[in-house]
């Protein structure tokens, strides 16, 4: 197993054994209460899981990046602070499914967990591996089983919730339009980091100073700034939603006024826009019904979260 496809797999192993972690720590047994970050719905998120997980993420930018990656700067913040933001998010997430799922007396088959063990095992090259690896980590079979059994879990609720619901022609017709999947659009950006550098540079683009020029001297997305903001041809699914949403309704030509994501604040200008007259609510049902059922994923979590007790110590 080499050293970077180990990296991945430590941190399939983070999702499985730490993140759930929190959880399994506080099965009838008494806590640390000293130790414990935060509670959902009762249920604990220990300090030192939420340090552990972290530290794997760190361990995988470092060895992807290089060693002082970790407080590098990005357009989001620092790999640091974008990390921290994501475990703590994975852990509450897995926390309100694993909970419900409990609630609502879901199971996990002995086929589903063995099954889901011997998919686990696959990633070590032999059993000397794989005990090496628990013994390294400080646990055994039984606590891996554990573990994914909890992912079962949650699968399985997420599963009995969301896969037996069907948009009706409607609702497809209404998410096709949307989603704009017919349309195709080239635009440039600027990127910058606060509101009030994108409201000045738009206030410079209106008198006259050429939008190309602009991105390559002022937008921190380097990458595209370099090409005069060009971001070429992209759909409506290929942007996170604000981006999108303000470029495909821009008439070419047009340039937006400041656009916040969590990328920071974009000054958007369409260059292009293609119309596919073939591409029709029939041939992308597929399509429609994944994100349909993704929508919903994504309603059934924030109703949890509505729904939770989460106390942060």
């Amino acid at each position: 197993m080499n050293k970077f496809k180990k990296s991945l797999f430590l941190i399939t192993l983070l999702c499985i054994a730490l993140v759930f972690t929190a959880c399994s720590n506080s099965g009838g047994k008494d806590v640390d209460k000293e130790g414990v970050m935060a509670t959902v719905n009762g249920k604990p998120i220990m300090q030192k899981d939420y340090d552990d997980a972290l530290a794997y993420y760190k361990d995988y930018v470092e060895y992807q990046l290089g060693e002082d990656a970790w407080e590098t700067e990005t357009p989001r913040g620092t790999y640091k602070e974008i990390y921290e933001e994501y475990v703590w998010d994975e852990m509450t997430k897995s926390l309100l499914l694993l909970d419900a799922a409990e609630k609502e007396g879901i199971k996990a088959s002995e086929e589903e967990v063995q099954h889901s063990l011997e998919n686990f095992k696959i990633n070590f090259e032999n059993d000397e591996e794989y005990k090496s690896f628990m013994e390294q980590r400080g646990i055994t079979e039984d606590f891996i089983i554990q573990e994914l059994t909890k992912e079962i879990l949650i699968n399985n609720y997420i599963t009995s919730k969301i896969d037996s619901l069907n948009p009706n022609n409607e609702e497809l017709k209404n998410l096709f339009e949307e989603m704009k999947l017919n349309v195709l659009i080239k635009a440039s950006h600027i990127l910058v980091d606060t509101e009030e550098e994108a409201v000045k540079i738009v206030e410079r683009i209106n008198k006259g100073e050429d939008f190309g020029e602009l991105a390559k001297e002022l937008s921190i997305d380097t990458a595209s700034g370099a090409n005069g903001g060009d971001l070429d041809y992209f759909k409506y699914t290929d942007m996170v939603k604000p981006f999108s949403e303000a470029a495909f309704a821009l008439e070419i030509g047009e340039v937006s006024q400041p656009v916040q994501s969590d990328f920071g604040y974009h000054i958007i200008k369409l260059t292009d826009k293609i119309v596919d007259e073939e591409t029709t609510v029939e041939s992308e049902k597929e399509k429609l019904i994944q994100y349909y059922k993704l929508n919903k994923y994504e309603d059934l979590l924030e109703q949890l979260k509505n729904d939770a007790v989460i106390v942060k110590n």
